[in-house]
Order: structure tokens, then C-alpha cells, then sequence
């Protein structure tokens, strides 16, 4: 018995490269951002995750979207 995963091809050594590659470039750009465009994202990735989780269970008291003004 087969779970089916084992028919998918495996990515190639350049696909690989690309990946990192590319991984590496966003990693560079999110280091070099300012705080506050840094608490910016964080506050955009909360408001876009809170709804998701709260979908799915009860949040818990400190899981809330910053109250804050980046």
C-alpha cells in the first residue's frame, strides 16, 4: 500500500538553487527593513492569521492584532 507521495518527481538541484536563492533575497530584504515597517508586517500577518485560528478554536486572552501605530 502506497501513499501516493512516492509517484510525485523530486525537485531538481537548480530548482533547489532557485529556491534558496530566492529564499535568500527575501531573508536579505526583511533584515534590511525599519522597526516600524518590521511591526508593520508583523501587525498585517496578525490580522490576516487571528481570523483563521479564531475559525477554528477559542483564542486566548493575549492572542489579539497589536494595539499599536508603527
Amino acid at each position: 500500500m502506497t501513499n501516493g507521495s512516492d509517484d510525485r518527481p523530486r525537485p531538481t538541484p537548480e530548482l533547489l538553487e532557485q529556491l534558496r536563492h530566492g529564499k535568500a533575497l527575501l531573508r536579505g530584504r526583511r533584515r534590511d527593513l525599519s522597526l516600524p515597517e518590521k511591526v508593520r508586517a508583523v501587525i498585517e500577518l496578525q490580522r490576516a492569521c487571528l481570523p483563521l485560528l479564531a475559525r477554528q478554536r477559542a483564542l486566548q486572552s493575549w492572542e489579539r492584532v497589536w494595539d499599536v501605530e508603527p
